[in-house]
């Protein structure tokens, strides 16, 4: 009780000063109007716009004027200078809300005019009684702040109705020394909420805020356009809502249409993509379309909005920490600006412009990566880092990712094509190369992805005018070796590929016997035509006496020139065949059944090495409801990689001698699986015996490794037989065996080595330096080889497939060390069904690999996607370093149940009753039974298709017998094309025996 005192005593005090300031600003005007100038008021218009009185025009001057003029039904009020709203009959008196300030009510229809010098300062919320309401050239702040702890309420309650702000002044700055008593904000902005004051009960239902020719001081702290109730603060709104915000608004936190039933947020400017609206982030639902036209909206998280336009150059650029997109329409040069999100997903559609002069641009992080899930049309360039010039592109990225559209649906910048870029499309991903050289395009896969399981053989036309709702077809798209596809047009008008198909009897297309393979009754006379008004569609038609039973349809690579004879002349097309299809054909009615494929999966996989090929099984099953029948497997055969050359390497060196050959092992291995590829055995000459005397002079300072087996001296060479001369005395004498000296004709040779050669060392091999004499004599000195370099490169594993961690010598590329990472493959949660308490639900996850080790929370982002309300929720696993991909999973969010309160026996009746539960629901299903189990023989079920029906009278009924009776609640949401519905949990069973 001291403590409310204080608080208004101080609160008294503040509004005496306020007072004083009034009082100022009143002898102001006063010395104004006797032409003495005074002080312009602070936070004046930037845009003055004097208008012309009505002439049913009220000019107020003070809040009382003001007031009169709301209470009395003024529909256009003029203010003239300042004054604050503070009024005490204004306060709430009850509970724990005493004190606080309930909102100026301003009427439907009411126009308040400032002329640009009217200043209003409130010290109270507001809120709009009705629709068309304009505030206009007007100074219009809310001083409620945080200090003394208070709650502030600067609302502007629009109550379900419409208001328009033209050129409104909002900003009020905070004290100059923000701290608890005087409050601690910088700033004091209003903020919109589209519902009504909590007393409020009669709001509208089409809320909308429309904010024209603003200046830089317009400004709020958030804008709700759909919002859940607040005890003692402000009424739920979720109906529709409208938003027109033009360029230069300020809104410091959120634009939310997250609970609203439709919503419409435009984003307005007058230059293309440079007028700027700043906001942080906004938020919508599967009712939400935005418009951002001629303005940019940057650096915002975007989430949940359905439907994003980007028109006139608008440009919209998303923050990082936006999950996902979901439609995107970009006309007249409409922008969607990626550069802050590395690996972005539009979730939904993605439409360009088929008009040149119209198309729009899709801006990338030059490391940018986006995967659209969606349909694509129309045409949008693409470019990186900037919208106005293209950036830095990287030749062999993969940009963008999609299983819809064509290599058309992207195109890369003038500036990029005159730098010879190309942009290509391959397997789903568009990426750009530089000197890019096309090969001829060819037929590469066939891609079923429906057809008909079952064929009733009347319905089957004999020509295309004949067809009927039951004519059977299938649906067949044709790609390249690319995995690019086929256009229709292309297929139908130059390429034919359906006529290069066969259909003959399964049994016999599976049979080896050789009786079999001269058989002629094999075919079944169908062919494949085409309607042009209906794409990707081939028709069975007959063109002779139709068969029952089982036929293969066979569709081929080539035309199939010679019709086939036998059984023997199908089976020779073997290799030939992309695809093949079983159908029955049968005459009973009633039995027919169009597969719908699903997407392929991979089975069995066998990864391919050097010399052994891999191979996969390509499963197709039908992902209609109720069958999940395996409609194709085909075995996908991955070609070996081959051998890939290292380096030659030296092995099992010898080193020369004198006199003696010194030899190496030149070796190359593959450097993926190691095995050697060749081995050749090089030989060193012998060394030559050197002279007998050292060289008096060297160039070169002698090696160390010169070899010590080289003689210190040479040996006195052998004389030839002639005798030196003839005996003069002694003519019987014998000459001596060995001559005394050795003969002066011939000079002592001195070797001089001069370094010739020298090759360096690598990691591989070892260098030399080759040392030689003029006389031709030499020697080698090795140089030690070098160390590897070590360079580690990485290949994430993903989902299905494994990666690893390899280590390279970058300068001779020999795998150093290589270590396997297992694919990631199963993501658990720790809880899969929750029910709703409004607040967002994130269940623990256990993801492991194919191994079942478990992967470390580091290598993954998680988010979730519908994590609050009732309906399936996703768990998104983003995997990130060793690892690549995704996994997702679902949970259930469950409406909260309900409780049956009364069951009353009437004449071959009962009448039930159950507690109203409208939170997350649409509407309620009660269950009874003859007996306690419910049998599904026994039971009978009633749909309650509105949340707001509370009782029921279940009518004839076996009077005497006893029944069980339970309720529970269900929403109906959207699931793909599909309404399915989310059930809470039974009520307790209530029993009840009908009256005789």
């Amino acid at each position: 009780m001291l403590g409310l005192f204080m608080y208004k005593r101080r609160e008294n005090e503040f509004m005496k000063k306020r007072m004083i300031r009034f009082c100022c600003g009143v002898m102001a005007a006063g010395l104004l109007l006797s032409g003495i100038p005074v002080p312009a008021m602070s936070g004046n218009m930037q845009k003055v716009a004097v208008s012309v009185l009505a002439e049913d025009a009220v000019i107020v001057t003070d809040y009382d004027e003001f007031a009169n003029a709301l209470s009395s039904g003024k529909k256009n009020i003029v203010v003239e200078g300042s004054f604050t709203i503070r009024d005490d009959k204004l306060t709430e008196t009850d509970g724990s809300i005493k004190g606080q300030m309930k909102p100026v009510q301003i009427p439907g229809g009411t126009t308040i005019t400032g002329n640009g010098t009217g200043s209003i300062t409130c010290s109270h919320p507001i809120q709009i009684m009705g629709d068309d309401v304009e505030i206009r050239d007007i100074q219009l702040v809310f001083n409620s702040s945080n200090g003394l702890g208070s709650v502030p309420h600067r609302e502007i309650f629009l109550a379900g109705h419409s208001l328009v702000l033209n050129n409104v002044s909002t900003y009020l700055a905070g004290p100059d020394k923000p701290n608890p008593i005087v409050g601690t904000e910088k700033e004091l902005l209003p903020t919109v909420y589209a519902g009504g004051y909590h007393s409020n009960t009669a709001v509208g239902t089409n809320a909308s805020l429309t904010v024209t020719n603003e200046n830089n001081k317009t400004m709020f702290q958030d804008i709700y356009l759909g919002h859940e109730a607040s005890a003692g603060q402000r009424t739920a709104y979720t109906g529709s809502a409208k938003l027109e915000l033009d360029a230069d608004a300020k809104i410091r936190g959120t634009v939310s249409a997250e609970n609203t039933s439709l919503a419409s947020l435009d984003f307005l400017g007058d230059q293309k993509g440079y007028d700027e609206i700043t906001l942080s982030e906004i938020k919508g639902n599967d009712k939400t379309v935005m418009t951002v036209k001629n303005c940019a909206v940057l650096g915002v998280v975007t989430t949940g909005v359905k439907d994003i336009l980007l028109d006139a150059g608008g440009r919209l650029q998303p923050k990082d920490g936006t999950a996902q997109l979901n439609n995107i329409t970009l006309k007249n040069g409409g922008c969607l600006d990626l550069t802050q999100v590395l690996d972005a997903l539009v979730k939904g559609s993605f439409t360009g412009s088929d008009d040149n002069a119209a198309r729009g641009k899709l801006v990338l992080n030059k490391d940018g990566y986006v995967q659209i899930d969606g349909q694509i049309s129309g045409v949008t360039q693409f470019q990186t880092v900037s919208h106005v010039i293209p950036g830095t592109i990287l030749s062999g990225h993969a940009y963008i990712a999609s299983e819809n559209g064509t290599a058309g649906s992207f195109v890369l910048s003038d500036t990029a094509i005159k730098n010879n870029y190309s942009l290509i499309r391959k397997n789903g991903t568009w990426t750009p190369y530089i000197n890019y050289v096309p090969v001829e395009r060819e037929l590469g896969s066939i891609e079923v992805k429906s057809y008909p399981k079952n064929v009733v053989i009347n319905h089957i036309p004999t020509n295309m005018e004949d067809k009927t709702g039951d004519s059977p077809y299938l649906n067949v798209i044709w790609k390249d070796q690319d995995g690019e596809a086929y256009t229709f047009d292309d297929v139908v008008n130059y390429e034919s590929f359906y006529d290069n198909m066969v259909l003959i009897r399964s049994d016999y297309w599976n049979s080896d016997d050789e009786e079999i393979q001269q058989k002629t009754d094999w075919i079944n006379p169908i062919r494949l035509d085409v309607d042009e008004n209906e794409p990707d569609h081939y028709y069975l038609i007959a063109y002779g006496k139709v068969q029952t039973g089982k036929y293969t349809l066979l569709f081929c690579l080539e035309p199939i020139e010679r019709h086939p004879d036998t059984v023997a002349d199908v089976k020779a097309l073997k290799d030939t065949v992309l695809a093949e299809k079983e159908i029955i054909f049968t005459d009973e009615p009633g039995v027919s059944h169009q597969h719908v494929a699903g997407e392929p999966v991979k089975e069995n996989e066998i990864a391919a090495t050097c010399t052994q090929k891999g191979s996969y099984d390509k499963v197709v099953y039908c992902k209609d409801k109720g069958c999940g029948e395996e409609l194709s497997r085909e075995n996908i055969t991955v070609p070996a990689s081959g051998h890939k050359k290292g380096e030659p390497v030296t092995e099992n060196r010898v080193e020369a001698k004198v006199g003696v050959d010194g030899s190496y092992d030149k070796v190359v291995y593959c450097t993926r699986c190691k095995e050697e590829l060749s081995r050749e055995k090089v030989v060193i000459p012998a060394l030559k015996e050197p002279d007998k005397e050292e060289p008096t002079e060297k160039p070169t300072e002698k090696p160390i490794e010169k070899p010590t087996e080289k003689p210190t001296e040479k040996p006195t060479e052998k004389p030839t037989e002639k005798p030196t001369e003839t005996p003069t005395e002694k003519p019987t004498e014998k000459p001596t065996e060995t001559p005394t000296e050795t003969p002066t004709e011939k000079p002592v040779h001195k070797h001089s080595y001069v370094l010739k050669k020298t090759t360096e060392a690598t990691c591989m091999k070892e260098g030399e330096k080759i040392y030689s004499c003029a006389c031709g004599d030499s020697y080698t000195e090795k140089i030690a080889k070098k160390s590897h370099t070590p360079e580690k490169k990485l290949t994430p594993a993903k989902p299905g497939s494994n990666g690893k961690n390899v280590t390279i010598c970058s300068v001779c590329k020999t795998v150093l060390k290589q270590d396997t990472i297992y694919a990631p493959k199963t993501l658990k949660l720790s809880k899969e069904r929750y029910v709703y308490d409004g607040k967002v639900k994130k269940p623990g996850i256990k993801v492991t690999d194919s191994k079942g080790k478990v992967i470390s929370g580091s290598a993954y982002k998680i988010s979730y996607q519908n994590s609050k309300n009732v309906g399936k929720a996703t768990v998104t696993v983003k995997f990130q370093g060793n690892y690549t991909g995704t996994l997702k999973k679902t949970f259930e969010i469950c409406p909260k149940g309900t409780s049956i309160s009364n069951v009353k026996a009437g004449k071959k009746s009962f009448s039930v009753k159950w507690k109203k539960q409208t939170t997350q629901t649409s509407g309620y299903e009660i269950a009874y039974a003859t007996d306690t189990s419910f049998s599904k023989k026994k039971t009978k079920t009633v749909v309650i298709k509105s949340n707001k029906t509370i009782s029921k009278e279940i009518k004839g009924l076996k009077p005497g017998k006893k029944y069980y009776v339970k309720v529970r609640t269900y929403k109906e949401i959207k699931s793909g094309t599909k309404k399915v519905k989310i059930y809470s949990d039974w009520s307790n069973t209530k029993t009840v025996r009908i009256k005789k």
